[in-house]
């Protein structure tokens, strides 16, 4: 059967890419209408695997990162609603519940309805009051119609063979007015000249930019009140309003295509540039070994590092990921570690594997090791560029 445009309609679908490492035989498309990025075939519920944390496609399954965004997505309820009114709120992929604990925190007399498949990790949320947990998926569970204020999705509406009908479905289960909260990853991202992992991975279905998932909340019958921040290249978080029924698949947008197209293009080009300079990164961190090199962040820069730059990993005296460190013991034989064994290991070298979090990082690491010589990576990438480039 021939797949079509779940935002237009469309059946022009062209293949443009195909990842590395995919364990599910993923391609990309472009929808030549709408410009909606997608993969194919839409594996959604393929057997679920080992935690992965990898650069490439096959990443995933770790299930940590929706912490990360709660506090913003608590700070929109707490905007939108009265946190001391008797809430409804559906918490959709509710993981460990991160969010479902800081918003009942905010809101002491809100009620949430917890949806998370994976039952490794749903029973966060099991036994507690004010919570009433389903483990299943978003698709196959039965909801009253006009019972929720407040409908929260963060990073799941990607993974979702028919994210329009689950969105129409959102609208039909919220009150008049109800809230929709929702964040995904931003396809910008491919634009960051620093980029080394693998995007696209598996478990992500689709590929918003800004433009096409606002399309598609709009016509699920939704008024966007907040749209995503243009500053956050990571991330698509925004606010709706239910309005009315919903409306008819967006139209033709070949600004959009253009865009989609010329995006991956750069990535494809950037990335290859960028994989190859990662063996001039690998050999400064070897040449600063004697010195005691810490490296903090243990997740898909530092696989890259590793995959593609033939780091070895046996040179490093310390590393640290206190996120990974409760669900992952080691990568590439070293043990993780928390940050306070910075105070006994005394690197002289800490480097820093992060992109989005990397001044934070730098900061915390500066309180356990103040004689430590701090580097990110972005500039251990750009020096090696520049090596590559001579």
């Amino acid at each position: 059967m021939q797949e079509i445009c779940e935002l237009c309609g469309s059946d022009a679908l062209e293949s443009v890419y195909t990842p590395e490492r995919s364990a599910r035989g993923i391609s990309v498309h472009i929808c030549g209408r709408c410009g909606l990025v997608q993969s194919l075939p839409r594996a959604d519920r393929a057997p679920r695997a080992a935690p992965a944390v990898s650069s490439g496609a096959d990443w995933g399954n770790v299930r940590y990162g929706k912490g990360f965004r709660s506090k913003i997505a608590v700070d929109a309820v707490l905007r939108h609603c009265d946190p001391q009114a008797a809430l409804s709120l559906l918490d959709v992929g509710s993981n460990r519940g991160s969010f479902a604990h800081a918003l009942l925190g905010a809101a002491p007399q809100a009620h949430i309805t917890a949806i998370e498949p994976d039952e490794r990790v749903a029973q966060s949320c099991a036994g507690l009051q004010r919570i009433e947990l389903h483990v299943a998926r978003i698709e196959d569970t039965p909801l009253e119609t006009s019972r929720f204020d407040v409908v929260h999705s963060s990073h799941t509406v990607e993974h979702l063979a028919h994210p329009a009908h689950v969105l129409d479905d959102h609208r039909r289960t919220l009150k008049s007015g109800g809230v929709l909260v929702l964040d995904a990853p931003n396809i910008a991202i491919l634009g960051a000249d620093d980029i080394v992992e693998e995007w696209f991975i598996d478990k992500h279905l689709y590929h918003f930019s800004e433009r096409t998932l606002s399309r598609l909340v709009a016509a699920a019958g939704f008024s966007i009140v907040e749209r995503p921040d243009r500053d956050d290249a990571a991330n698509l978080f925004l606010v709706a309003r239910k309005t009315g029924a919903a409306g008819e698949p967006a139209g033709a947008d070949p600004q959009e295509v253009e865009k989609a197209y010329d995006l991956i293009s750069s990535y494809v080009a950037t990335r290859a540039h960028n994989l190859a300079a990662l063996t001039a990164v690998a050999a400064e961190l070897h040449a600063l070994a004697p010195k005691g090199v810490a490296i903090w962040g243990a997740g898909r820069i530092f696989d890259s590092l590793v995959v593609h730059g033939r780091f070895d990993a046996r040179a490093l005296r310390l590393l640290i990921d206190k996120h990974l460190k409760p669900h992952v013991g080691e990568r590439h034989g070293c043990a993780l570690a928390a940050p306070e064994e910075l105070v006994r290991a005394k690197p002289g070298v800490i480097v820093v594997m992060s992109r989005g979090f990397a001044d934070e990082i730098a900061a915390e690491a500066r309180k356990f090791a103040p004689a430590a010589e701090i580097l990110l990576y972005t500039d251990l990438l750009s020096r090696a560029r520049t090596h590559l480039a001579a």
